[in-house]
């Protein structure tokens, strides 16, 4: 005998089939979603640099490893349009990232140092604060 359950659906079972399956796609939408962000926050938990600065902006975090890796892999970073800082005589390069950001390396030993916004990247060109 059919009956009507809370959400208003009829059936013949003990719980509404629908109701349940649409609970299920979204649980499973959930935990696919969750499962996106726990590997990006790995990923750039496990970098070389911090890249806390831009978890909002996965543009910004691609190209960042993309350099990183690149780096890396041998590609000096004058070649991915770095310059160094005058300030600094030499010691600290810079390579932009997107149109905001700047990723800092040392000068000698290409050991990436951090990620830093343009604002924060202007005064440490203007030798106001120590990379």
């Amino acid at each position: 005998m059919k009956r009507t359950f809370e959400c208003g659906h009829s059936g013949k079972g003990q719980y509404c089939h629908a109701c349940a399956a649409t609970a299920k796609a979204r649980e499973d939408l959930r935990h696919t979603r969750n499962q996106k962000r726990d590997a990006k926050r790995l990923a750039a938990a496990a970098g070389a640099v911090d890249l806390s600065i831009v978890d909002h902006l996965g543009a910004v975090q691609r190209e960042a490893r993309e350099l990183l890796s690149k780096v890396n892999c041998g590609t000096h970073p004058y070649a991915l349009r770095g310059k160094s800082l005058k300030s600094t005589s030499g010691l600290i390069l810079s390579v932009p990232v997107g149109r905001s950001y700047r990723l800092l390396f040392d000068g000698p030993t290409l050991a990436p140092l951090r990620l830093v916004s343009h604002e924060d990247y202007n005064t440490i060109a203007d030798n106001q604060v120590a990379a």
